[in-house]
C-alpha cells in the first residue's frame, strides 16, 4: 500500500554560513505523510497493531523536492506522530532524509523520507526537512 503523503507549502531562502562566509539555500519541507494508508472519514475504525521488532517502513519521495545535481548537502529530519485514529498509540521507531539518485536520471537527486512506525497504524507522521546546499546544486 502506498503512503499518501501531503505536503506544505515549501520555504526557500538564502543564508550566509557562519563559519565561511558562503551563501547556501536553505530549504524546509514539510506536511504529513500516511502510514498505514489513511483512515476512513466517520463511522467506527478499528486500528491495526504493529510491532517495534517489525515497524511498518515507508519511503517515499518528498513531492515538493527541488532537482539537485549532487548529493552533498546537509539534510536534517524532524518527525512526530501529527494524529492517528482509535487507540493513540503510533510511535517513531526511526526516520531519515536524505537525497537519493532518480531511478529514471542518475544526474538528479530527490528528497526521500524513510519512516519506521510502530503501534497502531494507520498514523500520520508529520516531517519537517531542512535542507542546506551551494545554490548551484539546483537544476533548472
Amino acid at each position: 500500500m502506498t503512503s499518501p503523503v501531503l505536503p506544505e507549502r515549501r520555504l526557500d531562502h538564502l543564508i550566509t554560513d557562519a563559519g565561511t562566509g558562503q551563501i547556501r539555500r536553505s530549504t524546509e519541507y514539510s506536511g504529513v505523510v500516511w502510514i498505514g494508508g489513511r483512515p476512513p472519514t466517520g463511522g467506527i475504525f478499528f486500528g491495526r497493531s504493529v510491532s517495534a521488532s517489525k515497524p511498518r517502513v515507508a519511503s517515499v519521495f518528498v513531492p515538493d523536492s527541488l532537482p539537485y545535481l549532487d548529493a552533498e548537502a546537509a539534510v536534517v529530519t524532524h518527525t512526530w506522530i501529527s494524529s492517528g485514529p482509535g487507540d493513540p498509540n503510533p510511535f517513531i521507531v526511526g526516520a531519515r532524509a536524505e537525497l537519493v539518485a532518480d531511478p529514471r536520471d542518475p544526474r538528479l537527486y530527490w528528497v526521500q523520507l524513510t519512516v519506521r512506525v510502530a503501534g497502531s497504524v494507520p498514523a500520520g507522521i508529520g516531517y519537517r526537512i531542512v535542507v542546506e546546499a551551494d545554490p548551484g546544486m539546483i537544476s533548472r
